[in-house]
Parts: C-alpha cells; structure tokens; sequence
C-alpha cells in the first residue's frame, strides 16, 4: 500500500505526506515490509525511528498531521495484523496507547534535546479509516516468514552480521564460507559466545512470531510493554531453560538447534 496516495485520499497534504514520509524512511511499516526475518525484531527499539532531529522539521499543521497518519500507519498496521493472527477484535484503546506513548516519548527526546518545535497529538480521527491494506500486507509478510526453515533465517542472519565480516577480515578461509553453513564460522574461529549473545534477540523475535506469542502479547498491551515481555521471557528461556509457554518451547527449540549445528562443526 502506498503511503502518499492513502493520506491523500484523507485530505491530508501531499507535499507534506511526502516530506514526512522521506524525513523518517516510511515510518515501521516499510522498514517492517522490506526486512529479512525475523521482521518483528524491527521493533526492538520502538519508537527510536521518530527519535532524530528530523523532527524540527515538522513545523507547520499539515506536516504535523501527515506524520499523525504515519504514526496510526505504522501502529494500527501491527495491531491489525496480531488481531488477524489471533482471530481477536482490534482494540482501539490499546492502540491508540502506543500512540500517546510515542508522541510522550517524542516529547521527551525533544525537551532533553532542546527542541522546541516537535509534532503532538491531535486525535485526528482515524476510527473509520480502512487501513486493511497495510494490514494485510504485513499479514501476509508474516504468512511468509513462517514457511522458512529456522536453520535458513538463522544462518542468513549469521552471513550478514558484523562479526561475519570481522571474521572474514582476520582469516582468509571465512570467504569461503557459505550463506547456508554460515554459523560454521563461527565455532571455527572461536566466536561463539560472541555469535550466541548477538542471535540472542534474533531466536526471541524469531520464536515469538512462529508461535504468535508476539500476537498475543500485542493485542492486550502497548508495543514497548510487549517488547519488554518478548524479550524477558526469551531471556529466561536461554539462561534459565524456563519453559512455561509456546513462546519459550519454541525459543529454546531454536537455541538448542544453533547448539547442535555448532557442535557439528567442533
């Protein structure tokens, strides 16, 4: 769906959609729509993508209200994919609590930062819009990331990472390593405590999609609390083994079958 020619059907500005838009890179819902998986991990730092300087741009009320629509974008296009997911009503009150909280914390980073102008909240309504188009092509990039194999999107991730390329740098074999063994690499070169920290967050978001906990979570609760409980309880899983849901069975399920394909490789 594209986001210029839906908030101008709004009445929304389109210059100003258009500013707004290239000022924060489409908002959660493109980086969402065009990551590898796991897609949900995007969210980890939510809302730091409306957290720049960038903000002292959106000076006038058009831009305030082309960023109010890219804002409800971004959120209601998760919170109506969690609703599809698990077959629950949308929550408007939930949702638009992620939204008071971004524009809080936008508040916060604006005053630390010595900002004057920033957007704010003006409840434009929303409630009868048809976002369904945003939700569906989040929906079905979800559809999608659940027929790849674990193994594939772990080692995709292991290929691209920093200490891929760090490992490539100091030893020549590493360039011949391949996307699909690239965990390999890692127990080659002594690296693995190093890898196992950093896929941490990965197995978390990964996990919490495959067993729609993250949906679950996501349809009672605001975005940072859902993040906060994806990431405690993944946590726990790994150093504890504390197994208490599907979310945690399927976390552990991938971290022991990083172990095993490590130990192949000793």
């Amino acid at each position: 769906m594209n986001f210029i020619k839906f908030a101008e059907k709004l009445g929304i500005d389109r210059e100003a959609s258009i500013k707004v838009y290239r000022l924060f890179n489409g908002g959660y819902f493109e980086t969402l729509y065009y990551s590898k998986p796991p897609l949900l991990i995007r969210l980890r730092e939510w809302p730091k993508k409306y957290l720049s300087k960038k903000i002292v741009y959106i000076t006038t009320p058009q831009l305030s209200q082309a960023f109010e629509t890219l804002l409800w974008v971004d959120t209601i296009s998760l919170y109506g994919m969690s609703s599809k997911f698990t077959n629950s009503p949308l929550r408007y009150e939930i949702l638009e609590k992620s939204i008071e909280i971004a524009y809080d914390k936008i508040k916060e980073y604006s005053t630390l930062n010595n900002i004057d102008t920033y957007p704010m909240y003006s409840n434009l309504d929303f409630f009868k819009t048809d976002f369904s188009e945003f939700i569906y092509d989040l929906y079905n990039k979800r559809l999608e990331e659940m027929k790849i194999d674990d193994l594939y999107i772990i080692n995709d991730i292991a290929y691209d990472s920093k200490l891929m390329e760090e490992i490539k740098v100091k030893y020549p074999w590493a360039k011949n390593i391949r996307r699909d063994n690239a965990i390999r690499a890692f127990q080659l070169s002594d690296k693995v405590n190093e890898f196992l920290e950093y896929i941490s967050p990965y197995i978390y978001y990964l996990a919490s999609s495959k067993s729609l906990y993250f949906d679950n979570i996501l349809i009672s609760n605001n975005i940072i609390d859902t993040i906060k409980i994806i990431e405690k309880e993944g946590s726990m899983t790994i150093k504890e083994k504390e197994i208490k849901n599907e979310f945690q069975k399927k976390t552990y399920e991938i971290y022991q079958m990083i172990i095993t394909n490590l130990n192949f490789y000793s």
